[in-house]
């Protein structure tokens, strides 16, 4: 398997994909390493794989031109570019997230999310790309199991009044021990420093407050995790 020598355009277009405008523009992102690209092929969006281990299967090329295409701290194996996930119709429990922006939140909340049932979310004003590649790597391959909405929430959630909507708030929240989980549902996650919006908030069923020791508040992840797992 001989090595193919990048040229300076495919360099440069590759290195495009990691501005969020350029990824819109070509519906293409970047995934990094073995697993997401193996998780790309079973999701049927795999379009190109750069490796430098000859044992993979895609365009051999140089641990040098990696370097310049991969924007890792550490030596990387393989880059891919996909195809940016279609929509599909929504399922019986979803997510709607609220001006989520740190992208390892995001990711963290897929994986969560993958892992309990949860099959769509919804992308709410505000919220980071989910194609940035430090969303994809947190991920670890959740974002090819999911389907993922952009909406105005306010909208959406009048437009879809058959679902439960439960928030999250720290004012007259209930315990998710004492109730009932109902589907078809939705979860609501706010924004890191400010939560949801109290507009948004004044449209749910229920809201939540998850009783903590010595503490006032956790990380979203961490609440989407323990919220997703009390409503499997």
């Amino acid at each position: 398997m001989n090595i193919i020598k990048l040229s300076k355009k495919e360099i440069t277009d590759i290195n495009k994909l990691y501005q969020a405008k350029y990824r819109k523009e070509t519906n293409l992102f970047i995934a990094l390493g073995p697993h997401l690209n193996n998780e790309a092929k079973l999701a049927n969006v795999l379009v190109k794989t750069y490796t430098t281990n000859s044992e993979i299967e895609g365009i051999l090329i140089s641990n040098d031109d990696m370097k310049k295409i991969a924007k890792t701290d550490t030596p990387c194996q393989v880059l891919c570019i996909c195809k940016m996930i279609r929509k599909a119709k929504l399922k019986s429990k979803i997510v709607i997230l609220d001006a989520i922006q740190d992208p390892g939140n995001m990711g963290t909340i897929m994986r969560s999310a993958v892992a309990f049932g949860f099959e769509t979310i919804i992308l709410g004003e505000g919220c980071c790309d989910i194609y940035n590649d430090k969303v994809i790597r947190a991920s670890q391959g959740a974002i090819f199991k999911l389907n993922f909405v952009k909406t105005n929430i306010i909208e959406f959630i009048k437009n879809n009044s058959n679902y439960t909507y439960y928030g999250t708030s720290v004012k007259n929240g209930k315990n998710p021990n004492e109730l009932k989980f109902k589907e078809p549902l939705a979860l609501i996650l706010g924004n890191e420093g400010n939560g949801i919006k109290e507009e948004i908030l004044s449209l749910t069923n229920t809201n939540i407050y998850i009783q903590m020791q010595n503490t006032e508040s956790l990380n979203v992840a961490v609440t989407a995790g323990i919220l997703m797992y009390l409503m499997q």
